[in-house]
């Protein structure tokens, strides 16, 4: 089959909220047919993959309406309006597990769920940790957990890290 193009015909945005909006579009295909669909249109995010000293690494527990309930997963957030990755994943850092770093590395990005998000999620690795205080956001119940390489592989294969940042992340960073 040969590529072709679709084009974007229409787009009306049918809801906002704080983070995110959801387009109405219509869309031609490569044979001229068109279809519709919601697109969820969101800045993109960063998460981050932080390890101490000792080679252990930081995640979070944090209550996840969505999921309904808890995750352990790596620090994360929403890129703010003209925000770096990496400043953002600095901000983050710190505002989640009160840790800044010397050493970043960007292990590479990630598409969440393309068939309906525009979302983007930037992971870095952030190494020689120093700690640093910063107010966490309101509606984050966060507790962080130290895990040992082989913990993090064993919580993954377990399915106790299970959400798509963390998961890519531990793959991206080489940890079996």
């Amino acid at each position: 089959m040969k590529r072709r193009d679709f084009r974007l015909l229409a787009s009306k945005t049918v809801r906002t909220n704080r983070v995110f909006r959801v387009d109405d579009e219509k869309w031609r295909a490569p044979d001229g047919k068109t279809f519709r669909r919601d697109t969820i249109v969101h800045p993109g995010a960063v998460a981050i993959l932080p390890m101490t000293a000792k080679g252990t690494y930081l995640f979070i527990r944090q209550f996840r309406a969505a999921a309904r309930g808890w995750l352990l997963e790596i620090p994360a957030g929403t890129l703010e309006a003209g925000e770096s990755p990496l400043a953002c994943a600095r901000r983050e850092l710190v505002e989640e597990v009160g840790f800044a770093a010397r050493k970043w590395r960007k292990l590479g990005s990630i598409f969440v769920a393309p068939g309906y998000t525009t979302e983007v999620i930037h992971i870095f690795q952030a190494r020689e940790l120093l700690p640093c205080f910063a107010e966490q956001d309101e509606d984050e119940h966060i507790e962080t957990v130290e895990l040992t390489r082989r913990q993090v592989a064993d919580a993954v294969k377990r399915g106790r890290i299970r959400d798509g940042k963390s998961v890519s992340a531990v793959h991206l960073a080489g940890i079996r």
